[in-house]
Formats: structure tokens, C-alpha cells, sequence
């Protein structure tokens, strides 16, 4: 058995009078450094031991904010470079499997995130304090008071040394204050040009509880002056946003961030269920850690869950991004899940600007302000963000005529973009009004962001869309290395919007390969142009609107442009149907009708009830006819008819979704296998038919809320599917691609069961786990409920029922329950119920009676809309309103009789307006007790 152990625990030394004791000179290139650049870190386990002064190199120039003319950026394409000095040009690409460091102040949940990456990534962990102890055979407090403040430097830096150059790759390196003296900052960042160094930040409130000492003003200014000592020694950043309770997640006026109460785990019962305390927190990073490190494979099985996240959004026609000013999420309370709703990105607009105290660059206040609003976006978004730092800003107290936008210096919008970078935004904007030397610094460094290259004028140019300041633009982009162009130019009449157009075909005229282009007018005349802009169209929001002038934001929504799209001709109504043998009872249409409304599609969801498949030839003659959601008894009847299935359905062998072909010529459906890259609501003869599978989505996403962090996927998991039809196939398919390689089937026929084991063991499908990257699932069968659990086996942690809960055919309710012998897992598991008639089954109740074990029960209803979200993206090529579908689920509902389920009912819908109270929720610091239950079979040890 591994064991886990924390760091000694640590107090912080008192901050007064800091920079007065540590006001010392710099020579060299910084002469002119404020004291706050030298900082004492008294961070040590000893009351009387002091770590060293720790140095830190400014970042830039302090920011200023000079005054240009409206005309400036058509001529800036000036070459030469500027000098700055930033670590702007940081190397953030990496090798596969590459060892990963984590830095950061006591408090900020770093130790716990260190075992949760080490958990799920596969590689090994170290804690360097502990490290530096089993080296010298004493703590550092020890070792200093022993040896002298000069041998301990001596020491440390030899032990960090050659704990970095000894652990290249598969280690997850976890350094608190003790590694942060002068030769370790050195180290880090000669480190940090091949390997990730993540500085971990908290908000001062969850730090001071934590610590119990202090207040929360002295947590706030010990961040101030330590964030740009430890932000100079890494190259990502990591907000941990906590969990402060149920309440809409929202930006409150003091900068700080509640957390809404998202389904992500069954917070129906009352007990409280410890080990999901890091369960959002285990997601975000686990995502953060996957971008930001290039791992295409975990992010394609992030991506599973919403297909249209498998397709580049740049790719797709008529896409939208939401933009939001940070300005507006400091000072209102708004929800971010209703903002992104319905859009395919979520652009940020840093709109603000604060004159940096020190030269240390970009203030640490707005610094950790900007960390936290984008990580509070990203918990609640499942679409690409764009970071934009807005060049022309309004300073508050600005004493200028009519209070006139000013534009940033480039050493200002340097600092601000170089922290946007550190943050591993899905893109990021360059503005091309900026010289080259400053844009080529950015685009070095991108990692794995895109980079939109970015013009808006604040007057037309000469000649407009039609001469040649554009095609400049845009070449200047394209050898810059840009991913996309966006231009824009306010409309000073309708024919601009013609005018842009043109300009449209005239970059598709251009011999090879082309960028992709954003163009349109601003403005309420530019409207019309934004309709028919093809991709990454910057849209409003509703709750925004009044901000619209003030804010310089998009003067259309989302929906009115989808509107214009229907109304004009471009798109046609489309109809969509379920289909099935006995559908009336089906919550699907109240569910896509609304969602269609809200999007402005012009769409009908309908019921299609039939006897026989033959029913399907009423659907597929309809020239408008835009797909049909598959019911029982025809999810493998219907496979002889299709044309062609996606990977998913082909490995299932079953299909519960079918979208119309009207192109067989069209060569990226043979080749992807995938029914986003069909044309969507377009009407016409039909050709052939497309099946795909979104029920295992729905279990699979279920499955995974309810994995609390202790029962990370490891070699060891196993998983338990209740019967042997349909559902349960795509259970089992579910647990495959969670990287569960053996999953045992349970069903009252054991022939059948023997059949379903047979399916799966003879396709030798491939897991999707870090861990064991290179096996395959295996897929066993259970006899008797009476029988103990396999003894060369842990018992389960994942778990699927999907056999129905109520009586059919006369035959008596089943009135299922796991054998007691069977549910010995220590940490619990989830179980997702598949019934919800009646809602409270009794597998419900006997899983939710375990919950203090760490046993999380689901149920039909929390999977219907989980597979409605990807069978929405698949008929209409948009992104679904979550919230507003799981909602219509609940409502629409109807109990048996006699059964008092709308209580539940109505609970439910309280805990998605964030009505619950609040949860027990342990200290993030205090959860590496929790997270030792890892260290049961193969969690990675420490060194």
C-alpha cells in the first residue's frame, strides 16, 4: 500500500513591516525597482527559523496609458521590435508525459491538486519539502537550525537541483515556499523552458480559513507581494475557485465568486457525502492541466460528451461568441451559465486598466482578479474562451474630454496579454494596431491557444471594405502566423454591408490556402453583416444589452442573428421526431421545442409512434425532415437501413439517433464517421440515413459527475452493469471509454449476459485512461446475485442499473438492489438508476441510505437531458441551453399516481435555481486525508 504524506503544516510569519526590512538595491538592468520587488517569505515549520530574502526580477515596464489618434492602426505594421523586459517569449509547449511542477503559497490547495493530477494522469508524485527531508534526513527547520542559514541555501539548492534534473518526465513536483529561495526561482525558471510550472492561487477568504491565522486583509497583501515572485518563476497559472456554498455562481461587486449549484453530483439527499468535496475542482484542473499541456487524447475524451466540441468551431458555419466585458462581471451579479447559453465561444473583454504600484508589471490585485473571473467562467462553460484585452480603454477619474478613450501602450497591453497567456486560454486576440515586434512576442508563446488576429477601427478607412487597407491587414496577420482574422469597421450606411461581403469573396479568391475570416460591420447599420458572417459572429447577450454603447459590446443577440438567418431564406424549419413503438410518455419534445425556441430555430419536435420500422419511410419522404431520436424496439432494427454510423453506435450496436443525408459525395461523412460535418437545416430529398448513439453520453456524463476524486479510473477500477439490453450496452460502452477495464454484467438471463461480454470482448475496444494507456476492457459475467464478489477483483465503483423499476406485462415490479456483498468499495462509487418511473426506486433508496459511505445515486432524469445536449448538437449543429432543458425535464414530469415523487420534483427545480442550503463542504486544504485513500492498490507514490 502507497502512502500519501502531507507536507509539515506551516504558519505564515507576520507581513509588517516587510518592505521596510527588506528595502534593499537593486544594480543591474532594474534600478529603479520598488522594495515590493524583494520579498521575505517566513513560510518555515520552526517559530524562530526565517527563509532567506527572495528576489524577483520585475516583469516590464510600468504600464501606461498614452493618447493616439482615431486613426491609428492602418499604417502600424512597423517590423521592428520592441524591447521589453518580460518573459513574454516563454516556451509553452511541451513533450508528452513531461513532469509537471506546482508552485505556490501554503493554503491554496496545491497539495491536494499535486495527488489529484498524480491520480489521474498516471505519473508519480513528489512534494519537494518532503523530498528535501528524505535526502538530508531532516526537515528544513531542522536542517537550518542545525546547519546554519548559508549551509541550508547550499543544500537546498543542490537537493532542488537534482530533484528537477532527475525528474523529467511522469512526476508531478509539488514546491511550496521552501523551494522558492534564490537559486530555487533560478532553477524553476530555467525549468519552466521545457516543462510546466503552474503557479497555484485561492481567494484570500479560503486561504485564511484554511490557515486559521491571520485575517483576511493581511492573506490579501501577503498575495500582493508574493504573486509576481512566483508568477516570475512560472509560465501557467491555476485559480482554485472554492466552493463557497449553493447560490447562482455569479461575480459579486467585491470581485469575489459564489458557486452556482450545477448537477454535477445528487445533491437531492440531505447526508453529505465528503469524498465529492474536490469533485468540480478535480474537473477543472484535470481539463486546464489537458489544454494547457497539448494532451489531444484527453481532451478528445473530454470532448466525447459534447460532439460539437470535437469539430473546430472555426469550422463550422454560422458560429457565435458571446462577448463579455470584465468590467460588467466585477460589478454585477450575473450568471454565467445563462451568458455562454446557446453560444459556441465565450469571449472575455479586459476592458479595465490599473497603473501599476511597482515595476514589477501588471498589478497583483487586477493579476489575481483576472485568474479568478476566467477560472469561474470555465466551471461553468463548455465552449472554447477567448481571451481580448481591449486597446482602447476608458480610465476611471479620467479627466479627458468626454472621457475619451485612451490606447494602452504596448508595455500595458504586454502585461495584460503575457498574464492572459499564463491562463491557457482556448484563444486569444492580437490586436494588429500593435508594432510586430510586440504581436510576435505573444504569438511565441501561445501554447496551445489559437490566436485571432484582431482589427477594429473606430472609423472607416479609406475607401472601406473595398480598398486596400483590409487585404493588408489581413496578409499582416496571415504572416504573423495567426490562426484567424477578425476585422471590423463601424457601418456608415447599408451598402457596407454589401461592401463587406465582397470583401468576403475576395480573400476566397486568393490562390492557396486561406485563414479563416471574421468580417463585418459595427453598429446598429452593421447588423445585417453580422447575420451573415459565417463564423465566431461576436454577439450580445440579453442581461447585456443595456451596457451595449457604454461597453462598445455587439448591437445583436445571439438569437435575433438566428432569427434573420430562418427569416431571410438562408436556414429552413426544420421537423425532428421521436420514434418509437409506444413514445406518448417521451419528455424529449417539450424539451427540444424549448431549447429550439430559445436559439431562435424555427424547429418542431414531434412524436412518431408505430407498430413496425416501416413507420420511418412517413419520416424520411419529408423534405424537411431533420432527424428523429430512436426509441425501443427499433435501436438495432433500424441499423440494416442506414448508410452509414459513427464509431459509438458501430461499437454499441444500437443506435437511439438518426440524421438525414442529403450529399452522398460528400467525402468528410465517410471519413470522419460523424453527422456534424452533414449540413444542418437545410431541406431537400433525402439520400441515406446516419446513425449515431448519444445514450451512452447521457450515462457516461453521469457516471463521471458522481466519481468523486478518491475513486479516480485506476487499473484497479471496476465497473457493474444491472442487465443486458439495449442501455446496458451503452453502459458498458460508457465505462470503456472511462478507461474501467473490467467491467462485470449482471442479468436474470444469464445467457443474455454471456451475449453482451461476448459483443464487447470480441471487439477488444481500447480503455481511455491515463493510467493504462495501452490496455483493453474486459468485460465478465456475474451467475448469481447470491455469489460474493470476485476475489481476484475490487469490489465496484461504477455502477449501472438498466432494467426497469416498474411492472410491464403484468409482470411485478423487479424491485432491484445491489447484494450488500457486492458494494464493499471503501470509498463508495456512483450509481446511475436508468428508471425514474417511480423516481425514488429502491435502488435508489438503498444507494442513497449508503451516501455517508460515499455512494452517489442518479437517475433517469439526470441522464435524459445529459443525452438530449448531444442529440440537439447533432440535429442542429448548435450548442444546447443546458439549464433550460434540464429544467423543462423536471417540469414536465408526471409522478404515478400515488406516488410522491413532485416533491422530489420540485426539489430539484429549487437546486437548479440555486435554492438548496448549503453543504458541509470540507476545507479543500484539509481533504489530503481524503485524497489518501488513493494510496489503496496502485495510486502513484510518493518519492
Amino acid at each position: 500500500m502507497s502512502i500519501l504524506v502531507r507536507p509539515p503544516k506551516r504558519k505564515l510569519s507576520e507581513i509588517e513591516g516587510l518592505e521596510e526590512r527588506n528595502r534593499l538595491s537593486y544594480n543591474g538592468r532594474y534600478p529603479n525597482a520598488t522594495p515590493s520587488a524583494h520579498l521575505s517569505l517566513e513560510l518555515d515549520s520552526g517559530k524562530d527559523a526565517r527563509h532567506p530574502i527572495i528576489t524577483a526580477s520585475p516583469l516590464a515596464e510600468p504600464a501606461e496609458i498614452t493618447r493616439e489618434s482615431s486613426s491609428r492602426g492602418f499604417n502600424s505594421s512597423r517590423a521592428s521590435p520592441v524591447s521589453f523586459d518580460s518573459p513574454l517569449q516563454v516556451q509553452r509547449t511541451f513533450a508528452p508525459n513531461v513532469s509537471i511542477v506546482l508552485v505556490g503559497i501554503r493554503g491554496t490547495g496545491k497539495s491536494s491538486l499535486a495527488v489529484i493530477l498524480a491520480a489521474t494522469s498516471g505519473r508519480r508524485l513528489i512534494d519537494a519539502d518532503r523530498h528535501f527531508q528524505q535526502v538530508t534526513g531532516r526537515s528544513r527547520a531542522a536542517f537550518k537550525k542545525e546547519h546554519g542559514i548559508i549551509e541550508y541555501r547550499q543544500q537546498e539548492a543542490r537537493v532542488m537541483e537534482s530533484m528537477l534534473s532527475e525528474h523529467k518526465e511522469g512526476w508531478v513536483i509539488a514546491c511550496g515556499p521552501g523551494s522558492m529561495e534564490r537559486s530555487g526561482q533560478m532553477l524553476l525558471r530555467e525549468y519552466a523552458k521545457t516543462h510546466p510550472v503552474i503557479h497555484i492561487i485561492r481567494d484570500p477568504e479560503s486561504i485564511q480559513a484554511y490557515l486559521q491565522a491571520w485575517d483576511t486583509d493581511k492573506v490579501r497583501r501577503f498575495l500582493e507581494l508574493s504573486g509576481p515572485i512566483y508568477r516570475a518563476c512560472s509560465n501557467l497559472e491555476f485559480f482554485n475557485v472554492s466552493e463557497t456554498g449553493h447560490g447562482d455562481l455569479t461575480l459579486g461587486k467585491n470581485g469575489h465568486h459564489h458557486s452556482q449549484l450545477e448537477l454535477e453530483v445528487d445533491q437531492r439527499s440531505q447526508t453529505f457525502t465528503p469524498f465529492l468535496t474536490l469533485k468540480r475542482l478535480q474537473r477543472d484542473f484535470v481539463r486546464f492541466i489537458a489544454f494547457a499541456t497539448g494532451n489531444a487524447t484527453d481532451l478528445s475524451n473530454q470532448h466525447a460528451s459534447f460532439p460539437l466540441s470535437t469539430q473546430p468551431v472555426e469550422t463550422r458555419i454560422f458560429t457565435y461568441a458571446v462577448s463579455v466585458p470584465i468590467s460588467t462581471l466585477f460589478t454585477r451579479n450575473l450568471n454565467i451559465e445563462d451568458l455562454e447559453s446557446t453560444a459556441d465561444a465565450f469571449e472575455l473583454k479586459v476592458d479595465v486598466t490599473e497603473i501599476p504600484s511597482s515595476r514589477l508589471g501588471l498589478e497583483s490585485t487586477l493579476s489575481d482578479r483576472i485568474s479568478q473571473t476566467m477560472a469561474t467562467i470555465r466551471r461553468n462553460i463548455v465552449v472554447p474562451l477567448i481571451y481580448h484585452v481591449e486597446s482602447d480603454v476608458s480610465l476611471v477619474g479620467s479627466t479627458t474630454p468626454h472621457n475619451e478613450p485612451l490606447h494602452r501602450s504596448s508595455a500595458a497591453y504586454l502585461n495584460l496579454m503575457h498574464h492572459g497567456l499564463r491562463l491557457a486560454p482556448d484563444f486569444i486576440t492580437v490586436d494588429l494596431s500593435y508594432d510586430d515586434g510586440v504581436l510576435s512576442q505573444i504569438i511565441a508563446s501561445k501554447g496551445s491557444s489559437k490566436v485571432i488576429g484582431h482589427f477594429a477601427s473606430i472609423q472607416p478607412a479609406d475607401q472601406g471594405w473595398d480598398g486596400p487597407v483590409y487585404l493588408e491587414l489581413y496578409e499582416r496577420a496571415k504572416r504573423l502566423r495567426c490562426d484567424i482574422v477578425r476585422l471590423t469597421q463601424p457601418a456608415s450606411s447599408m451598402d457596407d454591408n454589401h461592401a463587406v461581403q465582397r470583401f468576403r469573396h475576395r480573400i476566397q479568391g486568393l490562390p492557396g490556402p486561406q485563414l479563416p475570416l471574421i468580417a463585418y460591420n459595427s453598429g446598429s447599420l452593421g447588423r445585417l453583416s453580422c447575420c451573415f458572417n459565417p463564423i465566431l459572429t461576436p454577439v450580445n447577450n440579453e442581461a447585456l444589452l443595456s451596457e451595449t454603447q457604454a461597453k462598445n459590446l455587439p448591437c445583436i443577440t445571439l438569437r435575433e442573428a438566428q432569427e434573420a438567418l430562418y427569416a431571410s431564406f438562408a436556414l429552413d424549419p426544420m421537423q425532428f421526431f421521436v420514434f418509437g413503438a409506444n413514445v406518448t410518455y417521451s419528455l424529449s419534445p417539450a424539451m427540444h421545442n424549448a431549447a429550439y425556441k430559445a436559439c431562435g430555430m424555427p424547429h418542431v419536435y414531434s412524436l412518431h409512434q408505430s407498430p413496425s420500422l416501416r413507420g420511418l419511410n412517413e419520416l424520411v419522404a419529408n423534405p424537411n425532415f431533420g432527424g428523429t431520436s430512436v426509441s425501443l424496439p427499433y435501436k438495432t432494427e433500424s441499423i440494416p437501413l442506414l448508410h452509414s454510423m459513427s464509431p459509438h453506435a458501430r461499437a454499441i450496436g444500437a443506435v437511439n439517433t438518426l440524421i438525414p443525408i442529403r450529399d452522398l459525395e460528400n467525402p468528410a461523412l465517410v471519413s470522419k464517421g460523424s453527422s456534424l460535418y452533414l449540413e444542418k437545416s437545410r431541406a431537400g430529398p433525402i439520400k441515406g440515413l446516419h446513425g449515431d448513439n448519444t445514450d451512452w453520453i447521457g450515462i457516461c456524463n453521469c457516471l463521471r459527475r458522481g466519481l468523486s476524486p478518491a475513486n479516480a479510473i485506476r487499473p484497479s477500477s471496476t465497473g457493474l452493469v444491472i442487465g443486458s439490453g439495449g442501455m446496458a450496452r451503452a453502459a458498458v460502452y460508457s465505462m470503456i471509454h472511462l478507461g474501467v477495464q473490467n467491467i462485470f454484467v449482471w442479468n436474470r438471463t444469464f445467457a443474455n449476459a454471456e451475449k453482451l461480454a461476448y459483443h464487447y470482448n470480441r471487439q477488444n475496444l481500447p480503455t481511455h485512461n491515463n493510467n493504462a494507456p495501452t490496455t483493453r476492457s474486459t468485460v465478465h459475467t456475474l451467475r448469481s446475485l447470491q455469489d460474493s464478489w470476485p476475489a481476484n477483483y475490487n469490489p465496484p465503483t461504477v455502477i449501472c442499473s438498466c432494467i426497469p423499476a416498474h411492472s410491464i406485462g403484468g409482470q411485478p415490479a423487479p424491485n432491484f438492489e445491489i447484494p450488500s456483498q457486492w458494494l464493499g468499495s471503501p470509498t463508495g462509487g456512483v450509481v446511475v438508476e436508468l428508471a425514474y418511473k417511480p423516481l425514488d426506486t429502491p435502488l435508489v433508496k438503498q444507494m442513497r441510505a449508503l451516501s455517508h459511505r460515499g455512494w452517489v445515486a442518479l437517475d433517469g432524469l439526470d441522464v435524459l437531458p445529459e443525452q438530449g445536449f448531444a442529440q440537439f448538437e447533432l440535429f442542429t449543429g448548435r450548442r444546447a441551453p443546458r439549464r433550460l432543458m434540464r429544467t423543462i425535464v423536471l417540469q414536465e414530469y408526471k409522478a404515478e399516481e400515488g406516488q410522491d415523487d413532485q416533491n422530489a420534483i420540485q426539489s430539484r427545480l429549487e437546486s437548479l435555481d440555486g435554492q438548496l442550503p448549503e453543504t458541509n463542504l470540507v476545507k479543500l486544504g484539509s481533504d489530503v486525508r481524503l485524497l489518501g485513500l488513493w494510496g489503496l492498490d496502485s495510486a502513484p507514490r510518493p518519492s
